[in-house]
């Protein structure tokens, strides 16, 4: 787990075959009108069923990967992970393995409000260590905020606080491997991960109150 081998994934070689460096993966090309924040339009949470037994394959970069879901919440990735922190893009083959050690993953389109953006991202930068930013062009206009976890994601077209939070507190830290080790892929990061109660996370999001939420939840 997470040992670099330039035979099979070192986070440096042959990174095309996930994505082609290509700018439309985090630049907006797009009408930002058709992504504006919509107060009729409500948080969906959605739970993948994971079978208790199932154990999850690395592939290495000589070999594609690709998702069923637009926003998969468990699947095949790469053998290293990503290290922790906002990323100009990282792509889903690295982020799923960050979600496996119990991460939470934050995505956004590109076109999406800046202001709601950067809402979202302070929410998850103070809860808690263990997070990746990353934008992702696949994100619905209606919905072009999210946040995964392993096994779940919540889907956004306006940012509500305390639904963000309560999502963090009930579903992070909850991967199959549970570790804090850091990655050692760090192709495009721009802002490091910075611990927030301690390494193990053990107190999510100390400084936002408890709110219990109901949100619509889709299996």
């Amino acid at each position: 787990m997470g040992v670099v081998d330039s035979s099979c994934d070192d986070g440096k070689i042959n990174l095309q075959i996930d994505w082609y460096n290509n700018v439309e993966n985090y630049t907006c090309f797009h009408n930002r009108s058709l992504y504006l924040p919509q107060k009729t339009v409500h948080p969906i949470h959605s739970v993948e069923h994971i079978p208790q037994e199932y154990s999850a394959s690395h592939k290495c970069m000589n070999e594609s990967i690709e998702y069923d879901e637009t926003i998969p919440t468990f699947g095949t990735h790469r053998p290293l992970w990503a290290v922790y922190g906002e990323f100009t893009f990282l792509p889903r083959q690295r982020w799923i393995h960050n979600l496996e050690h119990g991460a939470v993953v934050m995505l956004y389109h590109p076109c999406a409000n800046p202001n709601e953006i950067s809402m979202l991202r302070r929410i998850v930068k103070k809860c808690l260590y263990r997070h990746v930013i990353t934008p992702l062009n696949l994100l619905s206009p209606t919905r072009p905020l999210a946040l995964v976890t392993w096994g779940h994601r919540l889907e956004m077209s306006k940012l509500a606080p305390e639904v963000a939070v309560d999502f963090i507190r009930r579903h992070a830290l909850k991967g199959p491997e549970k570790t804090h080790r850091n990655g050692q892929y760090d192709y495009l990061i721009k802002d490091q991960a910075q611990v927030i109660s301690d390494l193990d996370d053990k107190t999510l999001c100390p400084s936002f109150p408890y709110v219990d939420t109901g949100i619509q939840m889709k299996k």
